[in-house]
């Protein structure tokens, strides 16, 4: 009975490993939102060939060069290697530029770029733009957007006002009182 029982557990053990390798990203706060958009923290080589087997044709990295250049560069490489469109924008959480939400929303709007994976080191940034694109783009309200953009991976204070102070610089009605 105890042969039988640890067989039982291997079984599983190496059925579920296989299962969770077998097309799962295992990027921290992988977050599929629909067919186009999915966002995340930084994702390993393998999530990148993964993400292209799910139909990814393009990926926004958020992070700055010194974060890991080596990590970046592979990603890079890999990712121009498996076809997919690269799009980096180097943003420092402490200062997000006004610049750098306007090549997100470009590069957001150009369907040739669709499906998306967005990610920086842990979804912070991405949250702060994901906010910016759902009331810009698709006439969220803000504190639904917000919502949304804390799923994703938004924390950062910092990073929420400066996304709520360029919604409102763009669309002033957008974040009203109590928003």
């Amino acid at each position: 009975m105890t042969a039988y029982s640890c067989w039982l557990f291997v079984f599983f053990l190496f059925s579920t490993y296989a299962a969770a390798d077998e097309g799962q990203v295992s990027a921290r706060n992988f977050l599929r939102i629909n067919e186009e958009f999915c966002t995340a923290g930084q994702p390993s080589l393998q999530d990148l060939e993964r993400l292209k087997q799910q139909g990814i044709v393009g990926i926004i990295n958020l992070r700055r060069p010194e974060e890991n250049p080596t990590e970046q560069a592979q990603e890079k490489e890999k990712a121009q290697g498996l076809g997919l469109k690269y799009f980096a924008i180097p943003v420092d959480g402490a200062n997000p530029l006004p610049e750098q939400a306007e090549e997100f929303m470009k590069i957001m709007s150009e369907k040739e770029n669709r499906p998306l994976f967005i990610h920086c080191a842990a979804a912070n940034r991405v949250g702060a733009f994901w906010f910016i694109y759902r009331v810009l783009h698709d006439d969220w309200d803000c504190a639904r957007a917000e919502q949304e953009a804390r799923q994703v991976g938004l924390r950062s204070q910092g990073l929420l006002e400066f996304a709520k102070k360029y919604v409102q610089e763009k669309k002033p009605q957008a974040c009203g009182a109590g928003q």
